[in-house]
């Protein structure tokens, strides 16, 4: 579980990196994918899964993605899965 709690802590701390560097929004920024900053993220996350760790988004976290995914599909850079 220690290896769990230090890697959801390098989570949060990327994530504040990201948001330093890209904004708020920082997920829908398009120069955000690809740096090294989404790289460590993505390696994190893998390294959560392969531990077993399974998350449950808040309400919170939902309409968060929600809103998220209106501004994407908004920006053309998802398909509107409604059509």
């Amino acid at each position: 579980m220690v290896m769990i709690n230090e890697l959801l802590e390098k989570r949060e701390i990327l994530g504040d990196i990201a948001a330093e560097l890209y904004g708020d929004l920082w997920i829908a920024e398009e120069a955000f994918w690809g740096s090294p900053t989404e790289q460590d993220l993505q390696e994190v996350n893998q390294q959560l899964i392969d531990l077993g760790w399974e998350e449950t988004p808040t309400p919170e976290e939902e309409a968060f993605a929600d809103k998220l995914i209106e501004l994407l599909i908004k920006e053309g850079k998802l398909k509107d899965p409604g059509q």
